[in-house]
């Protein structure tokens, strides 16, 4: 007797070994029994033995031929108890491998009845590839390139391939008899069967299983695959008796034959389940599954199975170019099982389990995946999003958020483009359905108020220790982005434009700017020091953008202005500098050194330029616009005259901006002359300048030729990033 393995062990110590072959040993002699008696009534009567009886012999033997089928199903189920101790996941499988094979019997001999007319079945064929193009252009475009013989029908080609399914099908007949035909009375045979022998994966075979799941929707040939695919996905679990070799019958020898194998149970199993389990898409987006005509219960548990497997298979893939042993054909296998993964879900929906798992995967990925994987990823959380119900928008929404806030820490010049592209798409997941938005968005803005309010009473304690401390949670990056986050989410829900496809009505999270708007200025108040001013200008842009979206009004001038009466500016000589200039699309806080020099100075003064045009030309068609800006024209004119604006390129700037403002005053005063109204019209006065562009009045014109010099700027400093990211590389190479 042969070491025994693990799945044996499991099934021997849960106590039913004993049962089972307790249960074998009374079925076979209850079969012995019944063939006595048979035996026995036939030579009374001197008829015929049951074999060779009539219509009494032949339902006989119909019920001796289904006792035998049920014991089959005895043994078999005896072979996989280890298995479902050790595995669900793969113990699905191999018991619905087994369970439907009666099904299936009857469903090929229902399609050996119907082979008569060759040239029917060819027009059928013909017609439900026409609807696969419609239904599925992506899969149908898919097989044109790849698999073109696939959708070649009739003649030869037809006949070998049924020729071939035939033989098939009688190979595995012979085994299972040679499998029924063991004894199976003691533990060496139980154990036998817990492991069976494998198979090699071969083209010849994948391509039968394809022609049997494009041509006939084949249940049998589609479980197969997906044994197979276990195998693939399970591959690297091989050596620790975890893996395909524990629980599929299959072996994969060729790297491309797992590539063919894994990218045809990806694209062939929605197709074969959609026949099945068809389903529907509904208006609102969501998911119905429509009654089959012939219901199958396996076949759902066939489809959870797989998805478990396709999980473990997206796992166990490397996410990002950077990793150990990742290649280009990891990385696109990786991008097709996160497209194709989307095509299971009308079926999984129900699983909330299965759901939770995919959603967790899912957001790895967003959050740590390269750019395509990350893209990918977001979308198929979108598509789960707007087709699940309100319970699975929560879901999405609260991980989603909090899945954001993990690399939002380690903010640096290569990490931020992956950071935007991460607050871009959560920000557009939380504007598909603002009403379930709120409540998330209300929970998450009160704790950044509960963070703030809890630095302000530390900075009153009177402990400088503990002062210090009390800002480091609230003054680091992933604070200042998740303000950003927020004025993202909010402008976009609550502009003109999504008004207008709201039919006019409010977004309910238009309540929430007032209190995001608090928090931001009290960041701004909190710490006055000249090196937190990077982190100022970093909250007044997402400040600026509600402005600039909503339409709502934000006094913001005074804090801005508050730079030209800091020390950076108190005299107009600092002292020099050979730093490179402070980029402050990277930093929050300013080094030490740079501290009262000239190149920092004149760092602020250019940001300070640009976010006061940016505010003033957002307001410019507002008709109190030249009251608005009397204040800020006069205070920078008082520093011009005193010799307090900074170096002479700060100067000039200020002197730039104050002629464009001075100009829109005037612009809009004109426009005021010939209005009929009071001010107390809200209405009209609402309507002041509709219809007019920002860019048409001077400062805005001004500040539209500002933004493409910034533009062209940053896009020369990405690409300076990008090529020093890329210079270690090619120096590893050389040497």
């Amino acid at each position: 007797m042969g070491n025994k393995t693990k799945a044996f062990k499991k099934f021997a110590s849960s106590g039913k070994l004993k049962d089972t072959i307790k249960s074998r040993r009374k079925h076979q002699q209850s079969r012995k029994r019944f063939e006595d008696k048979v035996s026995q009534r036939a030579k009374q009567r001197g008829a015929p033995k049951a074999d060779d009886a009539g219509p009494d012999g032949e339902d006989e033997a119909a019920e001796d031929e289904e006792d035998e089928r049920e014991s089959r199903r005895v043994g078999a189920g005896s072979a996989l108890w280890g298995n479902l101790e050790g595995d669900a996941e793969g113990s699905d499988l191999e018991e619905l491998d087994e369970e439907d094979e009666e099904d299936e019997d009857e469903d090929e001999e229902e399609g050996d009845e119907d082979e008569g007319d060759l040239a029917a079945d060819e027009k059928a064929m013909e017609k439900a590839m026409k609807d696969l193009a419609k239904k599925d252009p992506e899969f149908f475009k898919y097989l044109q390139e790849n698999d073109r013989d696939l959708l070649e029908f009739g003649g030869e080609s037809k006949g070998k391939g049924k020729v071939e399914d035939d033989e098939d099908i009688d190979m595995e007949d012979e085994e299972e008899d040679e499998e029924d035909e063991m004894e199976d009375e003691d533990e060496d045979e139980a154990e036998a069967e817990a492991a069976p022998q494998r198979t090699s994966v071969t083209g010849k075979m994948l391509r039968q299983w394809q022609e049997g799941m494009l041509r006939q929707h084949s249940v049998r040939s589609l479980r197969k695959t997906l044994l197979a695919f276990r195998t693939a996905a399970h591959m690297n679990e091989e050596d620790t008796n975890e893996g395909s070799g524990s629980y599929t019958k299959y072996t994969i020898d060729s790297p491309q034959i797992f590539n063919k194998l894994v990218v045809t149970a990806l694209k062939f199993t929605p197709v074969v389940v959609a026949h099945h389990l068809p389903y529907k898409t509904l208006p609102t987006g969501r998911l119905k599954l429509l009654q089959p005509k012939k219901p199958n219960p396996s076949l759902n548990r066939l489809v959870l199975s797989h998805f478990s497997t396709l999980l473990h298979f997206m796992k166990s893939l490397p996410s990002t170019p950077s990793s150990v042993g990742a290649s280009e054909d990891a990385g696109g296998l990786l991008l097709t099982a996160v497209n194709e993964s989307t095509k299971m879900l009308p079926w999984v929906m129900g699983a909330r389990k299965h759901l939770r798992a995919y959603l967790k995967v899912l957001l790895e990925l967003w959050s740590s995946a390269s750019d395509s994987v990350r893209i990918a990823s977001f979308l198929a959380i979108r598509k789960m999003f707007v087709a699940g119900e309100e319970g699975v928008k929560e879901l999405c929404l609260r991980n989603t958020y909090r899945s954001l806030l993990r690399p939002l820490r380690n903010t640096t010049a290569h990490t931020l483009p992956s950071i935007n592209l991460m607050k871009n798409t959560a920000a557009e997941l939380y504007q598909l359905a603002p009403a379930q938005a709120y409540q998330q968005a209300f929970t998450f803005i009160r704790m950044l108020a509960v963070h703030l309010r809890g630095v302000v009473r530390g900075s009153t304690s009177g402990k400088a220790g503990e002062n210090q401390e009390a800002f480091k949670a609230v003054y680091n990056w992933q604070y200042v982005h998740c303000i950003d986050f927020w004025s993202q989410v909010l402008a976009g829900a609550c502009s003109a434009e999504a008004q207008q496809a709201a039919a006019g009505a409010e977004s309910p999270l238009k309540p929430l700017i007032y209190p995001l708007v608090q928090i931001a200025l009290g960041v701004v108040r909190l710490l006055p020091s000249s090196r937190y001013f990077p982190l100022r200008f970093h909250i007044l842009h997402a400040v600026i953008r509600l402005v600039s979206r909503t339409g709502t009004y934000i006094p913001l001038s005074p804090f801005l202005l508050e730079i030209l009466d800091s020390n950076e500016f108190a005299r107009s000589n600092p002292r020099k500098s050979t730093l490179k200039p402070l980029d402050f699309e990277y930093v929050i806080r300013a080094p030490q050194a740079y501290s009262k020099t000239r190149v920092f100075q004149e760092g602020l003064g250019e940001e300070l330029v640009f976010l006061l045009g940016e505010y003033h030309a957002c307001i410019s068609t507002n008709i109190a616009f030249p009251e608005i800006t009397l204040p800020v024209i006069l205070t920078i004119r008082r520093h011009l005259k005193k010799g307090t604006a900074g170096s002479p390129k700060v100067q000039n700037s200020l002197k730039t901006l104050v002629e464009k403002l001075e100009a829109t005053r005037t612009w809009v005063e004109t426009k005021r002359r010939n209005v009929s109204f009071a001010p107390r019209d809200r209405s009209e006065v609402s309507r002041f300048c509709e219809g007019v562009k920002v860019e048409s009045t001077p400062v805005g014109t001004w500040m539209k030729l500002q933004r493409k010099v910034r533009e062209q700027r940053r896009r020369e400093v990405e690409r300076a990033l990008r090529e020093e990211r890329e210079q270690p590389e090619d120096d590893e190479d050389d040497e």
